[in-house]
């Protein structure tokens, strides 16, 4: 490592900002004074390129060029992001595995100014893991924020809004004002389409089989989409009579709620196409209690890929491979009781625990570098909320103008109609920023809490509560020769490669190595 500034005057920088969400774009211009600022100081030779990941696949295309750039320079070069979380927020996309491997080659090093880090092949052990924790915490980090817009679709929902695309026989339209703006979405009955599939469902009460229908309704014209491509399946058919969309309920994640469309069909004849559907497809049908043990559904076989499964004899559990229990010449992996895997998990659960005094000192690091984040939200509710107090005040106004005459009834109800529609996603976006705020810090403590407890936890537990806990950690895991091969989700294959210590705290503290 050098230890001079000038040690890299006049070497090649690529100095790259990003930002993730559109209302970030402002962040852009910062983003670069720092690593303008950056460049100065070790007097760099820097080429400066931004993104917008909004236009996901244009500017993740730009960003491939550009490692492609890097990877094609023939010389020592380095790449300058200004945060971690600014490099990605996927530790284990293609691109991350290609910039570091190029590191470790010794062709570039990974620069971050405001993380006072810098990342090189010969990077000691607690830079390492300060690197792969900061794109861990990034991926999650970005889930919480997918979380959100998962929770703003289930807001929706619950008003009676259907947040996807309309099923066969409903079309999705725009609503618009008078100057062409899209001031909201609706859901309407395809005058053509819904056609159809009364006639689906009348059929089906005559009798008519789902192939029968589908045939018919093919002769008759039907199409997957309005612009008449492609033949409804049968299969397409039967979900068709089976979804409750057409008589006023729709499905989202599993549960059912009433949305605000016009219905297609009353609830009578589709509930007697039901009880049919149920009357010839379940007549004997018995659910069978099955017993869940601690590795069930968690383990393949390394020889054939199979899933191994569990039972019960003469009080001892045992686990094989579904192929070889059918004694084929495929695979000949013995059974193994699974008392000889238990010490193999306990080992690694012992290598992840954690104490509760490096947790606490890890997430103080962790809040301090999230302050940035943190205040960014804080100032986004902040104007969002002014901007929602400045339609109320518009809504009034227009109210009073209109009970003085000073504005025709037509008029206030375009205002008032588009006024709604903003404040509806203002609102939206609201709790989006609320729950942001808090969430990146809630999600680490849960990891690191989960980290910390999961050896004790796991061995004071039922068979069925440590198949839930090993769920949580693991992922595609195998058996060879009756020995486990556990693959750990991130981030806990991070806590265990990184072995957290408190020595790395010290240093990580003391900023023993900052950035030029």
């Amino acid at each position: 490592m050098k230890n001079e500034v000038t040690d890299y005057e006049g070497v090649k920088a690529f100095n790259i900002a990003r930002v993730s969400d559109p209302r970030q774009t402002d962040a852009l211009p910062a983003q670069k004074l720092r690593l303008d600022a950056y460049s100065n100081r070790l007097k760099l030779n820097s080429e400066y390129y931004a993104f917008d990941e909004t236009a996901y696949k244009e500017d993740r295309q730009k960003f491939r060029e550009i490692v492609d750039n890097i990877k094609k320079y023939p010389n020592f070069c380095i790449v300058v992001f200004d945060k971690i979380d600014r490099f990605t927020r996927d530790a284990s996309s293609d691109i991350v595995q290609t910039m570091k491997g190029l590191v470790k080659e010794g062709k570039i090093e990974l620069h971050f100014p405001s993380d006072n880090l810098i990342y090189h092949k010969n990077s000691p052990a607690s830079d390492k893991t300060r690197l792969g924790m900061g794109m861990v915490f990034g991926e999650y980090y970005s889930s919480a924020i997918s979380d959100n817009v998962k929770r703003r679709q289930e807001q929706k929902v619950a008003i009676g809004e259907f947040p996807g695309k309309a099923p066969v026989g409903y079309k999705n339209i725009n609503i618009t004002d008078a100057n062409g703006n899209i001031i909201s979405k609706d859901i309407v009955p395809d005058p053509v389409r819904s056609k159809y599939i009364v006639k689906a469902y009348e059929m089906r009460l005559d009798g008519k089989s789902f192939r029968t229908i589908a045939k018919q309704l093919k002769e008759d014209g039907l199409r997957a989409n309005t612009k008449g491509q492609g033949i409804v399946s049968q299969s397409q058919i039967q979900t068709m009579l089976m979804n409750p969309f057409y008589y006023g309920v729709m499905r989202y994640n599993g549960k059912e709620y009433p949305h605000k469309y016009q219905p297609i069909i009353e609830k009578r004849l589709f509930d007697k196409v039901q009880f049919l559907n149920e009357d010839r497809n379940n007549n004997s049908h018995k659910t069978l209690t099955r017993q869940v043990f601690t590795f069930s559904g968690i383990v393949r076989c390394a020889t054939c890929g199979c899933s191994y499964s569990s039972y019960e004899k003469k009080g001892r559990v045992y686990m094989r491979c579904s192929k070889a229990r059918r004694d084929t010449i495929d695979c000949n992996q013995p059974p193994v009781p699974e008392a000889e895997l238990l010490p193999q998990v306990d080992d690694l659960l012992k290598r992840l625990s954690i104490s509760e005094g490096i947790v606490n000192q890890v997430l103080d690091v962790l809040k301090g570098e999230h302050d940035n984040i943190q205040l960014y939200y804080r100032n986004a509710i902040k104007e969002t909320k002014d901007k929602v107090d400045v339609i109320d005040k518009r809504l009034e106004t227009l109210y009073e103008d209109r009970l003085d005459g000073r504005i025709t009834t037509p008029d206030y109800d375009k205002y008032v109609t588009r006024y709604k529609a903003e404040k509806e996603e203002l609102e939206y976006r609201l709790v989006e920023y609320t729950n942001n705020d808090k969430s990146f810090i809630l999600t680490a403590s849960h990891l690191l809490e989960l980290a910390q407890n999961a050896r004790s936890i796991f061995q004071s537990s039922q068979p069925a509560q440590k198949n839930k806990i090993l769920k949580a950690l693991l992922a595609n895991c195998q058996i060879n020769e009756k020995r486990l091969q556990l693959n750990l989700l991130k981030p806990f294959s991070v806590l265990v490669e990184s072995t957290l210590s408190q020595n790395w705290l010290r240093r990580l503290g003391s900023n023993q190595r900052p950035c030029r």
